[in-house]
């Protein structure tokens, strides 16, 4: 069966293109409107489930709830029929909490249908995300929204960098630039690239919120409360869930205050296994001591040539954006390696090449 292309701009412009509409307080559960709108009873409109955005209170609670109750609901309600003949809000929480708290029975609404569970949470994201400005949000907010854009654009077959990044590094330590194995680069897809130009915001921020999205909900509060910098936070989000929990409790229980430094330095405990509640004291106490490294030989610098980088990278791109996507492709590669212990170069890539087949 083909995959259907939803086209999530045309279903908001219809839903914000919608004519205003008074509201109305009669009993009745599907009045049609000349407009495409039908008056459906609150008590049958369901909230949608693990909703990511917070919902309304206080002052702007109040005064959501008096010009609804002076104007009545002006914007129509975004919604889906459900199997239970209930339906479930899209956009529009707000608007139906305050309209039920000023006794209105029945809200206008649109109603979308053959929407799949990625469609719903798409309009979910794109109609919230439009009418509040997501950088107006907290940042946990923002983080968990474009976690779950990532996750949507997964679903659907968008190729992610993790396969972008193996591809190349087979390339580079192949030392097969002509490959033709391989997919052109101009026919792969940067997710994390095509969320950040949706919401206008940069790559970089784009991929450290996605880390502050693993974070537990205490250090992620404290990044809201710009008690942690969002950079610290990043740091943190390499450690398991416990060491997280030991550091929010060493916060909560002495008061410390985190920088980026010693954020690093817990991070370097925790790779080496030695993050626990004392070292962790030891850290924000100042106490922490890199261990001594043995003065080994440096490894000689690489260079690759412009003409193979041109392959991947437009003339005007910064070199310390290559700079960082190769590190990151090499920390791919030997996660790779690790996982094909003991076989050859040409050997894991065509084993990669395999599994990459299979799976898109």
């Amino acid at each position: 069966m083909a995959e259907v292309k939803r086209d999530y701009a045309k279903m908001m412009n219809m839903f914000q293109s919608t004519a205003p509409e008074t509201q109305t307080t009669t009993s009745g559960e599907h009045i049609d409107r000349e407009n495409g709108c039908v008056e459906l009873s609150i008590s049958m409109l369901e909230h949608f489930p693990e909703h990511p955005f917070e919902l309304y209170t206080g002052e702007r609670f109040e005064d959501l709830k008096e010009s609804i109750r002076e104007h009545g609901v002006l914007t129509p309600v975004l919604v889906r029929k459900l199997d239970n003949d209930n339906y479930q809000i899209l956009s529009g929480h707000n608007r139906c909490e305050c309209a039920k708290a000023v006794g209105f029975k029945t809200v206008p609404c649109v109603v979308l249908s053959n929407l799949t569970d990625d469609d719903a949470l798409m309009i979910v994201l794109d109609s919230n995300t439009k009418q509040r400005g997501i950088t107006e949000m907290k940042i946990s907010e923002q983080a968990h929204i474009y976690a779950l854009d990532v996750a949507v654009n997964k679903r659907q077959g968008k190729r992610s960098d993790l396969i972008k990044s193996i591809e190349k590094n087979l390339e580079i330590l192949s030392n097969d630039a002509d490959s033709e194995t391989l997919y052109p680069m101009d026919t792969k897809l940067d997710t994390v690239s095509n969320i950040g130009d949706k919401y206008g915001v940069s790559r970089p921020t784009i991929a450290r919120l996605l880390r502050i999205d693993t974070l537990i909900f205490e250090l992620k509060t404290r990044i809201d409360d710009d008690e942690i910098a969002v950079r610290a936070g990043v740091e943190l989000s390499y450690l398991t869930q416990s060491e997280q929990e030991i550091i929010d409790e060493v916060i909560c229980e002495f008061n410390y205050k985190l920088d980026i430094n010693k954020s690093k330095q817990l991070r370097e405990l925790s790779k080496s296994g030695k993050l626990n509640k004392v070292t962790a004291v030891d850290v924000f106490e100042g106490r922490y001591k890199k261990p001594k490294t043995s003065s080994k030989p440096s490894v000689k610098a690489v260079t690759l040539k412009p003409k193979f980088l041109s392959k991947y990278y437009a003339a005007d791109v910064p070199q310390n954006v290559i700079e960082e996507e190769i590190e990151i492709s090499i920390d791919v590669w030997q996660t790779i390696k690790d996982k094909f212990n003991g076989l050859s170069v040409e050997e894991i890539k065509e084993q990669v090449e395999n599994l990459l087949e299979e799976n898109i």
